[in-house]
Parts: structure tokens; sequence; C-alpha cells
């Protein structure tokens, strides 16, 4: 450690003001292709959209017949259509931005004598930091502190193999902390570090297309070929029955704007990205858009009990040594009986340092009350070894070297089984000790054995069994259940989600926590022996029936998540460690802890916890059906809109009738469909039924019969309708201007009854009717409105859409058959066979 290095430790870090001026003049800690993507981008993307080519379209044929007034105005459409979808992506943008930033790798850092843990983007050169095992290295930093330390280069090298790492060496930016902990000082930031010279970016994730994403990109290249083709044809059909290619070429192009779903594609974005951003105000951070989609198919949810059941509070509660129990929450005095201070003091001695783990911390807190000026406390002490918890022994092991010289003190903690076979009692000893951990188990705590040893030999030993270890107690841990817990485990069995608990605590604090909460089955407990000793399809077969899972190891979590997806069930695990990866990320769903979670678990999960509550899960699953049923609603507004106004304009072509739709009308349409497909459905509330429905098919079709017959069966209503209305007013003899602008008054009337009556589409009538509606589509209604009567009572508009003027009979008509048009498919029986369902 430099002279600079120990200033900056012992002073207390860097101080606010400096870490600003930093970043003022050397920026943030990211690489240049980390930036978000900038409006002109956004823009550019708008610019290739179909619907922008085809008015460009429109704009240059109206010129060439003279008909500048049209063009121009089909300009403006142009303009305002960009202007509402580059508005729409920017807010999709700044809501994955904001994502972006929340899921980028932090730092815990010292900075004006406190710890603070920091986005990995704001750390500056100079800056302390504090790692630990599981950690991705934000920066560039030389190590100034620690003790068996090992970071995986891969990223940076290629090399699989872990590297040791001793005071002064360097910890690259992007290398993860695999064992250990320690403190190292910021070199380098950036582009300055070595992952940023090579020109690699740790942050930015490649984005592969959803499910939904696929789905729909096909669906709009098919439908954008047979639109195509309907348009040739009609080119056709209209210049060799009318002689005139160019008002030909005019009337297909309105066509390819009234039939093309190139909405679609938007909507989907604006859902996904809307809906993660949704979820961060929900303390969810979303990683990866698929598990939006897939939320709400979720039929197992595997979640770790520590934390995210309970409160991630521990405290010791009981502490038994040499035959005698005491309880020392219930303990107002500060002083101990000195029977128990060995199994304090070895407890602490198993733990490290400077722990982050609640458990560790627990037994640090309750030294720091009880063992405080005593010789029980060994701040002095070098750590020489760690045996690590193990497969085949579940049990933490330290060696110490006393300041004072002599040999090693070596102690140890772990599951009680683990702790009594290192001990080597005889048959009749070990029996009294598990029977003290029964006990203690049956309490409901989470129960550990210490143990004890020493050695005088130069050189350590490489397994823990290799030491003569003495049994000092057991000491029960309580970290109490989240209050909120047993509702929301109540409210997933309602919906159809099974809820397993996965510990590694006691068998009978399992079931004890498992009683507490309300799971199914609490007392049928199978421990991570026991699954050692079946077979994957056995396993299979027992996960239908058991819910508890105890004794379990992280590595054993991924073959329980296989086995669960070879059942045939949609899996959510959670999980915090580095070990835990594998199965986060073999789940369909990985869910990372966010507060005491690894950047390693946290880059491979789809969400982050960011408060590590158990009710998060349960509100993301909520949400993720709310997503996927409001995603449902907007499509089926969004092809439904189309059907009317398609027939409307193929309709007069093959007729051989006066044409109802030019460009500008198409474009007018465009205007209130965009928003209300994108937005207006959004927004909508969950409704009742959300949690009381089984989860769904994953393998089920966004676009299946379930969207198609409803837009269909409305879609088709609304077209005969305005076909009626059409008829009507060519037959009363009043000329096309008067049949144009009653079919599209109606049409707009329609329209506003679609959206109202899209929304909830499990709800009745009734609920309909009675369900006030959120802002957005208010506003749309009245723009609806608003525009629709500037452009019939403007006497310029009015000229240039081709309308005549409608008195407040046709405007009764239009409002009658425009509503009634959609009420009545509402009645359908295929409408109420799906409510009942």
């Amino acid at each position: 450690m430099d002279k600079n290095q120990l200033t900056q430790l012992s002073g207390g870090g860097l101080s606010g003001a400096l870490v600003l001026r930093r970043q003022e003049e050397e920026g943030f800690n990211e690489l240049p292709n980390s930036k978000p993507k900038r409006a002109f981008s956004i823009i550019l993307n708008v610019l290739k959209e179909p619907t922008v080519y085809i008015l460009i379209g429109c704009g240059i044929i109206y010129f060439i017949i003279g008909d500048r007034q049209e063009a121009l105005m089909l300009m403006g459409f142009l303009v305002l259509i960009i202007g509402i979808t580059v508005v729409q992506e920017a807010k999709a943008e700044r809501a994955l931005e904001a994502l972006k930033d929340l899921s980028s790798p932090r730092a815990l850092v010292l900075r004006d004598g406190q710890k603070l843990r920091i986005p990995g983007r704001e750390v500056v050169r100079e800056e302390i930091l504090f790692i630990n095992e599981g950690d991705r290295v934000p920066a560039d930093a030389v190590l100034i502190s620690g003790d068996y330390i090992a970071s995986d280069e891969s990223l940076l090298t290629g090399e699989a193999a872990s590297v040791d790492k001793k005071m002064g060496d360097l910890l690259f930016a992007g290398a993860t902390i695999v064992r250990g902990q320690g403190i190292a000082s910021v070199t380098a930031i950036g582009s300055k570090t070595e992952m940023g010279k090579i020109g690699k970016s740790i942050q930015s994730a490649e984005t592969e297309p959803t499910n939904l994403e696929k789905q729909t990109n096909l669906l709009v290249k098919r439908a954008s070929w047979i639109a195509a083709g309907i348009c040739v044809l009609v080119v056709v059909v209209y210049a060799l029955s009318r002689g005139n290619w160019l008002e030909g070429a005019l009337v297909g192009l309105s066509l390819a704007m009234a039939i093309m779903p190139n909405e679609l594609p938007a909507v989907l974005t604006i859902f996904m990205a809307l809906g993660a951003w949704r979820l961060s105000q929900r303390r969810v951070l979303t990683r990866k858009l698929s598990a939006v989609e897939n939320l709400g198919s979720v039929t197992v949810l595997c979640v770790d009990k520590t934390g995210t059941l309970t409160l991630n509070e521990m405290a010791i509660q009981k502490i038994y040594s040499q035959g005698r129990y005491v309880d020392v929450l219930e303990s107002t005095s500060n002083s101990l009986d000195e029977e128990f201070h060995e199994a304090l003091e070895f407890g602490i001695l198993a733990s490290r340092k400077d722990p982050f783990d609640p458990m560790e911390l627990a037994f640090v807190q309750a030294g720091s009350r009880f063992l405080q000026g005593t010789e029980h406390i060994h701040h002095d002490w070098a750590l020489k070894k760690e045996y690590p918890l193990s497969h085949e022994l579940l049990s933490i092991t330290h060696a110490w070297k006393p300041k004072t010289g002599g040999g090693f003190v070596v102690g140890a903690k772990g599951a009680p089984e683990a702790i009594i076979d290192l001990c080597h009692l005889s048959p009749e000893d070990a029996d009294v000790a598990h029977q003290v951990a029964e006990t203690m188990a049956s309490e409901g705590l989470r129960v550990l054995g210490v143990a004890k040893a020493s050695s005088n030999d130069s050189a350590l030993p490489p397994a823990q069994h290799d030491f003569e270890f003495a049994l000092v107690g057991f000491i029960g841990l309580v970290d109490p259940v989240r209050s909120e817990v047993p509702n929301a485990v109540s409210e997933c069995h309602k919906a159809g989600i099974r809820v397993v608990m996965i510990t590694g605590d006691h068998p009978s604090t399992a079931s004890s926590i498992a009683k507490k909460i309300g799971l199914k089955n609490p007392s049928g407990v199978m421990t991570g022996k026991e699954m050692e000793a079946i077979s994957d399809h056995d396993l299979g077969i027992a996960t239908k029936s058991i819910s508890v899972f105890s004794r379990v190891l992280p590595e054993q979590k991924l073959r329980l998540v296989n086995c669960l997806k070879a059942a045939g069930e949609v899996v959510a695990m959670t999980g915090d460690g580095v070990n835990d990866a594998p199965a986060l990320k073999s789940s369909d769903i990985g869910i990372a802890m966010g507060g005491r979670g690894t950047d390693v678990a946290r880059e491979s999960a789809n969400l982050v916890l960011l408060d590590d509550d158990f009710t998060s899960i349960v509100e993301a699953i909520r949400m993720g059906r709310r997503i996927y049923t409001n995603l449902r609603s907007a499509l089926v507004y969004l092809f439904a809109v189309h059907v009317p106004i398609a027939g409307l304009s193929i309709i007069p072509v093959f007729f051989e009738l006066p044409l109802i739709f030019f460009p500008a009308h198409i474009a007018f349409l465009h205007l209130i469909i965009e928003p209300a497909s994108s937005v207006a459905f959004e927004v909508e509330p969950e409704g009742p039924e959300t949690m009381l429905e089984p989860p769904r098919n994953p393998r089920e079709k966004l676009l299946n019969r379930d969207v198609w017959i409803p837009s269909l069966l409305m879609g088709v209503s609304i077209l005969i309708a305005l076909i009626s209305v059409y008829y009507f007013s060519l037959n009363r003899g009043q000329g096309e201007a008067d049949a144009r602008t009653l079919v599209f008054s109606t049409l707009i009337i329609s329209n506003v009854a679609l959206i109202f009556l899209s929304r909830g589409s499990k709800a009745s009538l009734m609920q309909k009717l009675t369900t006030p509606p959120t802002l957005v589509v208010k506003i749309i209604v009245l723009v609806s409105i608003f525009m629709l009567a500037v452009v019939l009572y403007s006497e310029s508009l009015r000229e240039i859409f081709s309308f005549s003027l409608l008195h407040p009979a046709d405007l009764v008509l239009c409002f009658s058959v425009g509503i009634v048009s959609v009420v009545w498919t509402e009645f359908m029986p295929w409408k109420s066979s799906k409510k009942n369902k």
C-alpha cells in the first residue's frame, strides 16, 4: 500500500466534492458504446416505418396531379405521426436506460468516512473499494488489503482458471471475485481500463428478440406480403375499370396504410419497455424483457427462506453449551455466563472479519455485546486458511494465527450433523447432541454447531477432518417471517402457483417456517441428502407433492430446477450467491436478490428484487399478468379497427362505387389508432380476476383465436354497420360527399366505443360501463371527438377532406350506429362462454 492509498483509507476515503470534480474532469466509469440512444437515431428508426414511405408516396402523387393542398396536408399528418411515434419510443427508451443504470454492477466504496453502495458507473479514480466474493470489479484497481483472494479474469483473458491475488496485484474491470474479500484502490476507469483498451463492454448486453417479438415480426412480415399482393390487385382493378393509373396507385397506397399492422411492433416494444419500468416502480428490476412476458406463465415459485420469506434480520436467540441453555434475546444484560463464551468466540472465529452475511453479522453483533473487553475477541489475529462449505461437508472452518505466536487456533461452524461428524463423538454423545439440535430446530430456530481445534504443525492440513475438533455447543438464530408473506403465499395458491421453499436449515426449522407462512404439505420435507439418493425421474415425481427442501446446497438447486422443468412446470427461482448462477440461468425466470445478492447472481438473472422481498415477486407476477392481458386487449382493438378501414378501402373499388377513404382520411385515423393501441391500453389497471386465474400456457401464442375471433367479430360488425350507412346515404341521393362524411363520422364513434369495450376482455358489459376510464382514455376520446368536430365544421378542412356539413339528425345516426355496432357484440354466445370460463 503506497502512501497516497494509506492516506485515502485512513482519511475515510474520497470526499463528495472531490468525487464530483473527478466525474466532471474524467467522466463516468462507462465505455463509449454504453451511451443511450439519441433522439436523432430514434427519428431515423421511425423514418424507416412503412407508413412514412406510403404517406410520402401519396404526397408525391398529389403533387404530380396538381393537388398541392392535399399533398401539404398529408405532409402535416406525416409530421404529427412521426412526432407521436418519437415521443412514445423516447419514453420507452428512457425507461430502458433507467433500468440499465440500475442493473449495472454495483460497488461498495468508502466516501467521507462511510461505506456506500453505489452504481459502478459512479466510481472514480483513487476510490477505495471493498470487494467480496461474487462481486464484479467495476474498474481497474490495485489490491491494498485482503486474504485468500482469487478472481475470474476470463472475460479479459479468455482463460477459465481463476487467478490468485495478493497485496499489490491489479484487479481488472470486468473480473469476478470468486474467493475472499479485501480492499482495493481504483487506478483507472471507463475506456482507460484494460477492458476499455481492448474495446469490450461488460455493460452492454446483447438484446435477443423475445418470443413475442419473434411472433410479431413473423406476423408483420407475412401481413406485409399479403397486403402488398392485395394492394397491387386493387391498383390493377381500379386502373383497368376506371382508366387512371395514378389514382389507382393512390388508392393502392391508401389501402396499404389501412391494411398493414405497422403499429404492432411499436405497441409490443412500448408495452414491454413500460412494463419493465412499472416493475421497477415495484422494486423489481427487469434485466431481460422476456421475463415480462413469461411472468404470467409461472407455475412453481422456488424461493430462498432467508431474507425473502424472512426479514433477513438474524439474531442469536439461544445458545447451548456444557449442558445448559441461555436465551440471549430475552436477556437485558450485556454479560454472559463464562460457559457460553467459547461458543460465541469460536462461532466468530469461523466467520469473516468484515462479514456481510446476516448470519455472520449476528455472531459479530453478539460478540460486541457480550464479549467486549474479554480475552475472547481477537481482532489482531491473522486468518491463514479457510475451509469453505462443500457438497460433502456443510461446515466452514477458519485457521487463525494469534499475534502472540504459537500454533494455529481453529474455529468451525455449520450444520449440526456436520459439526458432530467433525468432532468424532461417541454414539451416545452424538445422540445427545442430535437431540439438542432437534429441540432447538423445532422452535423454528436456525441451528449451527460450533467446534474448536488447534494445531502446532508448521503447515495446515488439507481437509477439515484432519483436525481434532471438540464440540463447543450449538447456537440458535432467529429470523422473523415477514408479516405480509402468509397472505402473499395464499394469493399465489389462488393464482395456481405452487410456492416451494428452499433452505439450508434443519428439516425441523424448515417445517416450522413452512407452517407459519401457509405452504402446502409443510411437514413433508426433503433434504439435500435425500435428493442425492434418488433419480431425476423420482425427484420429478416427488416435487409434485413436496414444497419444502432443506439442507440444500446451491448446486443442488440446478438439479431441482431441471427436474421441475422436466415435469412440465414453468419455474421461477430465487438466488443470491455465485453458486446460484447456474440455477438462475436454467430456470424460466431467474430472480436475484438485489440487496444481498452478488453481481454474478444479478447478471445471471432475468429479474432482480431490489428489496429482497417475497411480496415483490408476487407483485411482479401480478404485473406480468396485467401487462399480457392489456397487450391482448390492445391487439384485439388494433386488429378490429383495421377490418372496417380495410374493407371500406377495398369494396368501392371492386363494386365501382365512389371511394370512401383517401390517404388523408387514413392518416387522420392513424393519429387516433396509434396512441390508443399503445398508450390507452398500457395504463389499464388489472382486473379483480387477475390473480384468480391459472397460469397461462407458455406455448400459447399471443395472436391466437382469443385475439382473432373477437377482433373479427367486432371488426366485421363495424364494417357491416358502415356499409349500411354508406348505402343508406347513397340511396337517399345526397351524393358521395354526404355518404363519406356519415361513414367517417360513424367510424370515429365506433372507434371510441371499441376503445371502451376492448378494455378488460374478461369483464362483463356492465363492468366495462361502470368502470371509470383512465385519464389517457378520456383524453383520447375527447381529442378524437374534438378533431372530428374541427374537420366537420371548419369549412376549409371540410373541403380538403371532401366532406359535407352534417345536421343534428345525421349526428344522431352516426352516434347510434357507431355505438350499437360495437355494443351488440358483447351479447354474442362466444363472449358469454369466455366470461363464464
